[in-house]
């Protein structure tokens, strides 16, 4: 009892800890946001990982195996390709056709995982821990080791649709532990894991085909992204208008070296870029139009 009761305190105390760390982290932002001056592309971090772990340490309480669970799936779902862009191209035959067959298998797997849950739960007694029946939901998972696979970084289509497969794949798995906990012994879930885990099994490998054919995805959908037309050619990235930027020819650093107070603090910006990108002959002419500026220092 007395070890039960200083697990717990450790628990919540966590858990205490970290909304506390939470709070401060989003009061930090708060505050500088008036000072931020343009915005940034700084990949999550821990920070968001706090709801997470406090969603897992709860489902601790329950079972130690279904929070890590919880846990592992979220860390797939937070993955992203390497594709960086919010434009997904148009998906090719070979990754429209790879996308199917994710989707395909979980049509026709639970042939295999229905019957590897069956031989799980004949183990299992009304004596069994919560640990150990969801253990037993979650073995026929090694089924569907190999979609992981297909989380190709090069891929956005296929990545995308892939971690919507997964997602599909953990609410069946939670049904199927939900309902071989719901009573006594494993069997009294039986109705809530025909017509719950039925229900997904049917309607979200239709939904996921579904969506292929047209294209799209749910997942691409919340992560903000969409998916280019066949026509649709990706946008690039912008190119600097600015006229200083571009390297400066011999002739018109000649000019400069003849104009130099019309030109003013022009002059200036131009023979830099020309001293940094130009030619050897044209970046001796750049030192020249610094030397007359008062840039260039002597030793």
């Amino acid at each position: 009892m007395g070890n039960t009761l200083v697990s717990l305190f450790c628990i919540v105390a966590t858990i205490l800890f970290i909304m506390m760390l939470g709070y401060l982290s989003n009061r930090g932002k708060k505050k500088n946001e008036g000072n931020a001056t343009r915005p940034t592309n700084k990949k999550p971090g821990w920070r968001d990982w706090i709801w997470h772990v406090i969603i897992a340490l709860l489902l601790a309480f329950w079972s130690v195996v279904f929070a890590l669970f919880f846990l592992a799936i979220v860390w797939v779902m937070r993955l992203d390709p390497k594709v960086d862009s919010k434009e997904i191209p148009f998906p090719s035959d070979k990754d429209r056709k790879r996308a199917k067959g994710t989707y395909t298998w979980l049509l026709l797997s639970p042939f295999l995982n229905v019957f590897l849950l069956v031989l799980m739960s004949i183990n299992l007694s009304s004596r069994s821990s919560a640990n150990e029946r969801v253990v037993a939901a979650l073995v026929p998972l090694l089924f569907h080791l190999p979609i992981l696979m297909k989380l190709d970084p090069k891929g956005p289509f296929v990545f995308r649709h892939t971690q919507q497969a997964i997602f599909l794949l953990a609410l069946r798995a939670s049904m199927a532990a939900i309902a071989l906990n719901i009573g006594s012994y494993p069997e009294d879930g039986i109705l809530l894991f025909l017509f719950g885990n039925g229900f997904l099994w049917l309607v979200g490998s239709i939904w996921g085909l579904n969506q292929v054919n047209h294209d799209t995805g749910w997942w691409i959908g919340r992560k903000g992204e969409k998916v280019l037309t066949k026509d649709a050619i990706p946008t690039e990235k912008p190119v600097s208008r600015d006229k200083t930027e571009r390297p400066i020819p011999n002739e018109e650093l000649g000019d400069l070296l003849k104009s130099l107070n019309a030109e003013g603090n022009n002059a200036r910006q131009k023979a830099l870029n020309a001293f940094r990108a130009g030619t050897p002959e044209t970046r001796k002419k750049a030192v020249t139009v610094l030397s007359k500026l008062g840039e260039v220092e002597k030793f």
